[in-house]
């Protein structure tokens, strides 16, 4: 009589822009009953049997990352807050050139990715036309606002996005 062992792994890791890609592999294995009695045996071809499969999965995500570098799409962000096409830019870079003294808190990388991801979302918009808003608005490029600045600025784009209009 024979058994049948199932060994499956999955993992998801995330991308950019809220993206994530994920891979899975499930190895099924039929052994003798026998195996059962040999408990060192049976161990030894699940752990084979897991490694193979977490090792698939790795190299599937390997792939994705590959592909995804060639698409310009690197595994961090893919563009600086308010500067299309250019290597996101260290944290302390985003600090506000204001007449504060720079002592206000910046925009978090999350606030500044998901201002990204509304961009999208609005017909039109894009960085030029963004940045322009926020000089009207907040007497600053988008790259340079404040936690603060970019909480309004967020509210002003989810009601553009809403149907409403992007005006000061």
């Amino acid at each position: 009589m024979t058994i049948k062992i199932n060994i499956g792994v999955n993992k998801k890791v995330g991308l950019p822009e809220y993206g994530s890609a994920g891979g899975h592999c499930n190895i099924e294995i039929e052994a003798d009953n026998s195996i059962l009695d040999h408990a060192e045996q049976f161990l030894q071809r699940v752990k084979d049997a897991y490694e193979l499969a977490r090792q698939s999965v790795e190299e599937e995500l390997s792939h994705h990352r590959q592909s995804n570098d060639r698409l310009g799409n690197a595994t961090s962000p893919t563009r600086s807050f308010g500067q299309p096409d250019k290597e996101p830019a260290p944290r302390q870079e985003y600090r506000s050139n204001s007449n504060s003294g720079g002592s206000s808190f910046t925009a978090s990388p999350k606030q500044q990715q998901f201002i990204t991801g509304l961009m999208k979302g609005i017909k039109g918009l894009d960085w030029r036309t963004l940045d322009r808003y926020c000089d009207t608005k907040f007497g600053k490029v988008c790259s340079q606002l404040t936690s603060k600045e970019a909480s309004a600025l967020i509210e002003d784009l989810k009601a553009a996005k809403s149907g409403g209009v992007l005006s000061v």
